[in-house]
């Protein structure tokens, strides 16, 4: 089956990113971030109005193809579940989430590229950490309860060998 239109949800530090790039190049489609939708300075956290993320979410819905990918889980992110052609949830352990967003900040804060759209910011970091802990198998729980309200086509990946064995798949 040929995928045009692929949400990518999981929790903070699961690897949706990574999977969207992946995914992106196989298929040749654009990939969106959550992030980049909501957030108008990411490194700072400051939020769009209600009215440009709608804006920006409804110009990615209306295209032919695309790979959307985030964490939010709120009403206003019920459309792209309704639209896509598959829904894939990424559920790693969360040492490993944790591992990562370590790896991530510690890469953000020693690389020498300017990049504003990218958190550097270490109490940032430690709530996301918390974040982890407090709030993933809540916030997983969710995520699967809206997939399986509005799409029936739902993917859960669980480690990097599931994943690699679904990049292969897709090519």
């Amino acid at each position: 089956m040929r995928y045009n239109k692929i949400l990518i949800t999981g929790g903070i530090g699961a690897g949706k990113t990574t999977l969207a790039k992946n995914i992106s190049k196989i298929l040749k489609t654009k990939n969106y971030e959550l992030d980049n939708i909501v957030y108008e300075k990411r490194d700072t956290h400051v939020k769009n109005s209600p009215k440009i993320r709608n804006e920006k979410l409804q110009s990615i819905l209306k295209k032919k193809k695309w790979i959307l990918e985030g964490f939010h889980n709120h009403p206003w992110t019920h459309k792209i579940y309704k639209k896509a052609d598959l829904i894939i949830i990424l559920d790693v352990k969360s040492y490993i989430s944790k591992k990562r967003i370590l790896l991530r900040y510690l890469k953000r804060k020693l690389s020498f590229k300017e990049n504003k759209n990218i958190n550097k910011n270490f109490k940032i970091m430690l709530k996301l950490l918390e974040g982890i802990t407090k709030k993933r198998i809540k916030y997983l729980r969710e995520q699967k309860k809206v997939a399986n309200k509005f799409n029936k086509n739902i993917i859960i990946l669980n480690n990097n060998r599931e994943v690699k064995r679904f990049l292969e798949i897709i090519k």
